[in-house]
């Protein structure tokens, strides 16, 4: 536990319950342009998919009350922050900048080497924090959507099924650009995911991995081709008619970005990635 000047403490997410943990996340993020309220399932099932380090992720408590947290996620020696956030009342009054130093000093006592996490492009005060902390943007993300009613032109080759653990096994050859912590093979294989591939079940081309809800919506949770012309064959053979289709942290650089736009998507969303060495 950590106490600082005036009073609040920084312990770690794992001394309370996953429920409190919960609220301490809603609370924080609560006035964020996008709506956040989480509950311990949710949280549950994130850190599961995301490998967060409960031990030394932070709430920060003043008395009972939570008034910020920080979700450390770690994968050998690199570390993400799966969330970080100070509830209305205390922001701009330097709590979100103590919060960010104790959690980068856990990082550092974790043995990890590397610090990444995702902010939102238009949010000025938290990538202003970031930067005096040490990080820098390195990339920019992109949250793409097309609507439901997207009227999709003949569809080209249709693709295969093959199970997400089976194309997996391409990952690294199919992905010319790095993809965002949430899309990294060991997030991929926690969930349940439907496998569609274009070219030689051996050998494919480009495949892409679908994740359905109870909602209606699609997720395509990982998008892989070479180059943008099989990129392009791909999305071309996703019609999936009647469903609102959203691609989370698809990196700007990616052969897919040119592609998915031509295809009805358009960008609702750009995080800025930004790194630190530890």
């Amino acid at each position: 536990m950590t106490l600082t000047e005036d009073g609040v403490r920084f312990v770690s997410a794992a001394s309370v319950s996953l429920e409190a943990f919960a609220a301490a996340f809603t609370s924080a993020f609560e006035g964020y342009p996008v709506d956040i309220s989480v509950d311990a399932t949710w949280l549950a099932r994130r850190a599961r998919y995301e490998q967060h380090d409960l031990v030394n992720s932070l709430v920060a408590l003043d008395g009972a009350e939570a008034v910020g947290m920080a979700v450390l996620a770690a994968r050998g020696t690199r570390g993400w922050v799966g969330g970080f956030g100070v509830v209305p009342a205390r922001r701009g009054r330097g709590l979100g900048r103590r919060l960010m130093s104790e959690l980068v000093e856990r990082a550092r006592a974790a043995g990890l080497r590397r610090l990444s996490l995702e902010v939102l492009a238009g949010n000025t005060a938290a990538i202003r924090l970031y930067e005096q902390a040490g990080m820098r943007v390195t990339r920019d993300l992109l949250v793409m959507e097309r609507p439901a009613e997207w009227a999709a032109a003949p569809r080209g080759a249709v693709p295969q099924e093959a199970p997400a653990a089976e194309l997996l096994e391409h990952f690294t050859r199919l992905h010319p650009e790095p993809p965002a912590w949430q899309r990294e093979p060991a997030a991929l294989l926690a969930a349940n995911l439907l496998g569609l591939y274009l070219g030689a079940r051996s050998r494919p081309r480009a495949y892409a991995l679908v994740r359905h809800t109870s909602e209606g919506d699609t997720f395509l949770s990982d998008l892989a081709a070479a180059d943008a012309r099989q990129a392009r064959a791909m999305c071309a053979a996703l019609a999936l008619p009647g469903r609102a289709l959203r691609v989370q942290n698809e990196p700007e650089r990616s052969p897919y970005v040119a592609p998915l736009l031509e295809h009805g998507f358009a960008e609702v969303l750009r995080q800025h990635e930004m790194t630190m060495e530890l």
